[in-house]
């Protein structure tokens, strides 16, 4: 009998050997995994039965044992036997469902608990609840105080030609690699020398974002707010917030990893578990409430209270909502209705669909002249692809505008993407897609502007396909970023 009991022991010896190759010593209550993170490396999906990865220590060189316990509350659906910083593949006892709460442990031999239960759940978008209060509205009635169509004639300047065709559709490309450089060509005039890849944004749309569809955005302190349009319901949307701190600290922004997010996307996508990485990206974005908010492309941050303003085409295309978005529930807390309607001829003309505002509060929207507008003037040396200029700011609770005298001719390309300011520089950024007009808004608008004040930005040759120029912002130190589509992308300022 005693001899048999020595063979059984020699033969557990060398079955543990087998199951637990290199085998050092079986984890004990004292060993220090209590701060080991058992989702770093994780691969867990709903609807599947597998798990694989790794549980890392770093104070651990030897070949320790630990069982892995997998639980949905309190049911257990796998105890496994693993080498810490050694991978591992194992079946749970079923597929995973997405009502589960999953917990991850690790007992000693004795199944003692080592660690606390780790929550692991799948990678979500952070969303905002919808608030309950009712967005306020008012009616400002007519925001413009002069005439457009009296005066006999305008002052006209020259803009610099960009070779890019006001009167054509450009052809659009997708990006050719995963890391995009744009640079300056010598059609330019002092521009902005070229930008690169700062972070590429998701771009499969779903029922919660239209990822493939951002519009305008505003940078305000260590945030970035994307507009993306609902891909179900026209002229709705949401606001997409994103910490560029936090990403800087996770090391994907303006580094190798800015593909980051596009792998998050996936396995959100994918209904994958979130690994403790996965947490930290996803904590880093916030996706607003959907709202009301037209096409997404007249939007500037207003420093005077602290708010996003957007301006949005109502069901009638003569009238527009000027509508004020929070920063912290990404959703509006009032609208004001307004029309433009001249002062001389009470003639009510179509919205505009740009805006800045720059740090003291001025308004500011530019827009082209179309052949319906050239009709409608009496001055006959404009031409078709002029640009104009409405300035001025709230006042007694109302916004008020005013046309410069003076027009710039003619526009840097075909679709007036965007129109953002340089509080730094009191310069207005024309966005068209390729190329950009600056130009000083004070002097356009008092009347001063010179041809030699209007630079310029040309990123594609002519004739050349270019990527969708979304919107053009500045941080707090006057750096510039753009938000380029066909493969939705932030790239940053080549200094």
């Amino acid at each position: 009998m005693r001899y048999l009991k020595i063979l059984f022991a020699f033969g557990m010896v060398l079955l543990l050997s087998f199951c637990i190759p290199n085998h050092k010593i079986y984890g004990q209550i004292n060993n220090p995994v209590a701060n080991v993170d058992l989702k770093r490396n994780i691969q867990l999906q709903t609807g599947s039965n597998q798990i694989k990865g790794a549980i890392y220590d770093a104070n651990e060189s030897g070949s320790v044992a630990y069982t892995l316990v997998m639980k949905n509350q309190q049911s257990v659906l796998l105890k496994k036997v693993i080498i810490l910083n050694q991978a591992f593949t194992a079946k749970l006892s079923r597929p995973l469902r997405s009502s589960d709460r999953i917990t991850l442990s690790l007992q000693d031999k004795a199944g003692r608990n080592l660690t606390g239960a780790t929550q692991i759940k799948p990678a979500q978008w952070q969303v905002l609840n919808k608030p309950k209060t009712k967005i306020k509205t008012s009616n400002w009635s007519n925001v413009f105080q002069n005439s457009r169509t009296t005066p006999k004639k305008y002052r006209i300047i020259q803009a610099p030609d960009t070779g890019i065709s006001y009167l054509k559709k450009p052809t659009y490309t997708a990006a050719k690699s995963k890391f995009s450089t744009l640079r300056a060509t010598s059609r330019s005039v002092s521009p902005i020398k070229g930008y690169q890849t700062a972070l590429l944004l998701p771009t499969v749309s779903t029922k919660l974002v239209n990822w493939q569809l951002p519009q305008g955005s505003v940078m305000n302190g260590r945030y970035l707010y994307v507009v993306y349009e609902s891909q179900q319901r026209k002229n709705y949307g949401r606001v997409v917030r994103y910490d560029i701190q936090q990403l800087q600290r996770l090391g994907v922004w303006q580094t190798g990893q800015a593909d980051m997010l596009r792998r998050i996307e996936n396995r959100v996508n994918h209904h994958q578990f979130a690994t403790t990485n996965d947490d930290r990206l996803l904590q880093a974005i916030k996706v607003g409430p959907e709202f009301y908010m037209g096409h997404g492309q007249a939007v500037a941050y207003n420093a005077q209270d602290n708010r996003i303003w957007m301006i949005a085409l109502a069901k009638k295309s003569r009238q527009q909502r000027l509508i004020r978005i929070k920063l912290d529930t990404l959703y509006p807390s009032d609208q004001h209705q307004f029309i433009f309607r001249d002062t001389k001829t009470h003639q009510s003309f179509h919205g505009e669909q740009t805006l800045s505002i720059d740090g003291d509060g001025n308004v500011a929207i530019v827009s082209m002249v179309s052949n319906q507008t050239k009709k409608n003037f009496a001055a006959k040396n404009i031409k078709v692809g002029d640009l104009m200029l409405y300035r001025g700011a709230v006042s007694h609770g109302k916004l008020r505008l005013y046309m410069s005298r003076t027009l710039i001719r003619q526009k840097p390309g075909y679709f007036g993407q965007f129109l953002s300011i340089n509080n730094n520089t009191d310069q207005l950024f024309y966005l068209t897609d390729g190329a950009y007009y600056a130009i000083p808004a004070s002097r356009w608008a008092n009347g001063e502007l010179q041809k030699s004040d209007i630079k310029s930005g040309v990123y594609v040759s002519p004739k050349q396909s270019t990527r969708e120029f979304e919107s053009q912002v500045w941080d707090n130190n006057g750096r510039s970023y753009l938000v380029v589509n066909r493969g939705a992308e932030i790239m940053h300022e080549i200094q």
